[in-house]
């Protein structure tokens, strides 16, 4: 009972801004959980993990029953996994939500400095793209539901239309850096000229991506949500989730400006909270032998710096 009065009163409202989408997670899938237990193991999970957030000498009591509960969930969800339908897939689609915020949340910060992040990092980006290849062909129906606000408070200029992010935002009203844009096609530059033949449309199509979340981030201003990031590990191609796996400096490049689109709402959403950081040192690591790449790493670095300076 406190891990669900907690959820309700205080954790839901914690996963998006908008009120709508707010309202989803608030008492939508609480409902859900009514009609499937390991979508209610999965909200229990989540609340426990923010309660260990917020309450650091508690932290290990909290993150134990996080951990049961998203155990009893997964075993629940890889059954109905086995059979996703049009009577579950709504609460597979759920439970794959709380999934994501859960290893977000677990992987984000480490108790052991030093620790190679890149293991974590194929973590998340390989559970994103699994639980997203699953779901794909329902994952099209979600706007014609209750759980419709979970995509159209995050595709705020559509998702498909690709002329829709042709021209550049002015990102005035957000806290994205001023020379974003301008950052991005310099780094498409960059992998253009270093890069060989077979790699470089793959790191174009990836870094098209990280300026369609930009974008996004931009036209939002103030209320960003976190699918306008975390969309992108399950787009990019996976000749780059091969080069992360291999530590190459390249694919950290890229993923260091990823990290900047996370910095830029870290304080708004605690279970991405040590992402950045992350990223960061995975990227500083590998291209400790590589100075072209170091020096072009340092440019979000300095721009997230900036941004608790205002």
């Amino acid at each position: 009972m406190e891990l669900m009065h907690h959820y309700s009163t205080v954790t839901a409202d914690t996963f998006a801004i908008r009120p709508d989408m707010q309202y989803v997670w608030r008492t939508i899938v609480p409902e859900m959980g009514h009609r499937s237990s390991f979508v209610t193991h999965g909200i229990l999970a989540v609340a426990a993990q923010h309660k260990a957030h917020l309450l650091p000498g508690l932290r290990d009591k909290y993150l134990d029953m996080a951990a049961y509960h998203q155990m009893l969930g997964m075993e629940g969800f890889r059954a109905a996994l086995s059979n996703v339908n049009h009577n579950n897939w709504k609460h597979t689609f759920t439970f794959s939500s709380t999934i994501v915020i859960y290893v977000c949340s677990l992987l984000g910060r480490v108790d052991e400095p030093g620790a190679n992040p890149i293991p974590d990092i194929l973590k998340l980006f390989v559970l994103v793209r699994g639980l997203r290849t699953t779901l794909l062909l329902h994952d099209a129906q979600l706007g014609g539901t209750e759980l419709a606000p979970l995509s159209h408070g995050v595709w705020i200029l559509g998702e498909q239309d690709d002329s829709l992010y042709e021209n550049d935002t002015s990102p005035n009203y957000s806290r994205l850096p001023q020379g974003i844009f301008d950052a991005l096609r310099h780094l498409s530059t960059f992998f253009s000229t270093h890069l060989p033949e077979s790699s470089k449309g793959d790191y174009e199509v990836a870094v098209n991506h990280l300026r369609k979340a930009a974008k996004l981030i931009a036209h939002a201003g103030t209320r960003v949500e976190i699918g306008m990031v975390m969309f992108f590990p399950y787009v990019i191609p996976e000749n780059i989730i091969a080069d992360i796996q291999a530590a190459n400096p390249y694919a950290l490049l890229l993923l260091s400006y990823f990290a900047l689109l996370l910095k830029v709402m870290e304080n708004q959403f605690w279970y991405i909270r040590g992402w950045p950081t992350r990223l960061w040192a995975a990227a500083d690591e590998q291209a400790k032998n590589y100075p072209k790449v170091k020096k072009m790493i340092q440019w979000p670095k300095e721009e997230a710096l900036k941004l608790y300076r205002h």
